[in-house]
C-alpha cells in the first residue's frame, strides 16, 4: 500500500475522537495514549513520546510519537502539562496534517511534570582542573585565585577541560571548554591569579617560644612568594637561634621571630683566653655586650681596665683578638 493510501485509511473521524473524551465507555479504542506522571526531556521541544506511553500499530506509533506538545522548560526547570492539553495537541496536530485515526484513547495521569535535562558544570571543578594542569605542566606555579562560574546545561554526560592561552608574571589566561557527545557546548575565558614558588626554611615540628632551634626542627618547603615575604631561606640564619614565639609545623621564620642564643651576657664575668704561639694566657673580664657563638664583642680586662676585642666561643669563653 502506498504511503498516501495508508494515510487515507487513517483519516480521523473527529466524531469518534470527541466521543471518547466525553463518553469513553461507549467506544472501543485502537490507539492508546497513557500519560505519565513525570517525564524528562533533553531537547527544546516536548513531544508526545516524551510524556506518554503510546500503544497501537507501527504506523500509528510513528505518527503519534512526533506530536509536538509544548516548548521545553529551561535547563534545570520544569513545567506541568494536563492530560486535556495533551489531547487537544493531538487533535490539532492530526487535523493540521490531515491525518485520521479510527479511535484514540488518552488516559493515565491527569497531569505530567516535565523536567529539562540539567547538568551543572564549572564551579569549584574549574579550580581543581587548573590546579591539576599547573601541577602537571608548571610545578613552579601555584594558583592563588580564579573565577569559578557555574553553568546549567541541558546534557546528561559531558567532558570538560582547561587549556592555557597566555602566561604573565602574576596571571594566567585559561579557556574552559565543555563537550557533550563530542560537540563543544560551552566555552569560557578565565583569568587566574598565579604566583611562583620559592624555597624557605619552615618549622618541621612544633617549636615552643624560648626553644633553641636545632637542625632536626626545621625543613625547606616551597611556598608562594607572596607568603614568603621576609621569610628566611638560609639555615644559618635559623639554626642556633632562639624562638621568639611559638611555631607550628609549616610556619616560616622571619628575623623578628628569632633572637640570638647569647651565651655571654652583658655585665657578666667571662673568661678571656689569649693565645700567641706557645703563649697561653687566661684572665677574667667583664662582657660589655651580649654575645652568641662567633660574635665579636667588647670585654673589659678587670685587672687593667683595658677594653679588649674578643670572639665568643662555644664553651662560653672569649678569645682575645688583635687590637
Amino acid at each position: 500500500m502506498k504511503c498516501s493510501e495508508r494515510l487515507l485509511a487513517l483519516r480521523l473521524n473527529l466524531f469518534f475522537f470527541v466521543l471518547f473524551l466525553f463518553f469513553p465507555s461507549l467506544v472501543s479504542f485502537a490507539a492508546e495514549v497513557l500519560v505519565k506522571e513525570e517525564a524528562t526531556v533533553g531537547g527544546n521541544r516536548v513531544f508526545l513520546s516524551d510524556v506518554a506511553e503510546i500503544k497501537g500499530n507501527p504506523l500509528e506509533l510513528e505518527i503519534l510519537r512526533k506530536v509536538p506538545i509544548s516548548s521545553s522548560p529551561q535547563p534545570c526547570r520544569s513545567l506541568t502539562i494536563s492530560k486535556k492539553e495533551i489531547a487537544e495537541k493531538i487533535v490539532l496536530y492530526l487535523k493540521e496534517n490531515r491525518v485520521s485515526f479510527k479511535e484514540i484513547e488518552v488516559k493515565g495521569a491527569p497531569y505530567v511534570k516535565v523536567r529539562r535535562n540539567c547538568t551543572v558544570v564549572g564551579g569549584e571543578r574549574i579550580k581543581r582542573l587548573i590546579e591539576e594542569f599547573l601541577k602537571r605542566n608548571y610545578p613552579q606555579l601555584v594558583l592563588i585565585s580564579v573565577p569559578t562560574p557555574s553553568f546549567k546545561l541541558p546534557v546528561k554526560e559531558f567532558k570538560d577541560e582547561v587549556s592555557l592561552k597566555s602566561l604573565g608574571r602574576n596571571y594566567a589566561r585559561f579557556v574552559y571548554k565543555v563537550y557533550s557527545n563530542g560537540e563543544l557546548v560551552k566555552k569560557v575565558w578565565l583569568t587566574a591569579k598565579v604566583d611562583r614558588k620559592v624555597k624557605v626554611v619552615t618549622a618541621k615540628t612544633p617549636i615552643p617560644k624560648g626553644s633553641l632551634i636545632r637542625p632536626d626542627m626545621v625543613e625547606f618547603r616551597e611556598i608562594p612568594s607572596r607568603q614568603a615575604r621576609g621569610a628566611l631561606s638560609d639555615l644559618k640564619n635559623v639554626v642556633g637561634k632562639v624562638a621568639n614565639r611559638d611555631f607550628l609545623p609549616g610556619e616560616v621564620f622571619k628575623s623578628r621571630d628569632l633572637k640570638p642564643n647569647f651565651i655571654v651576657r652583658k655585665g657578666k664575668p667571662v673568661k678571656v683566653v689569649y693565645i700567641r704561639g706557645p703563649i697561653h694566657i687566661e684572665l677574667l673580664g667583664i662582657a660589655l655586650e651580649n654575645g652568641a657563638v662567633g660574635n665579636i664583642i667588647r670585654v673589659k680586662n678587670i685587672s687593667t681596665g683595658k677594653i679588649l676585642r674578643c670572639r665568643v666561643e662555644k664553651d662560653g669563653s672569649v678569645t682575645f683578638l688583635s687590637d
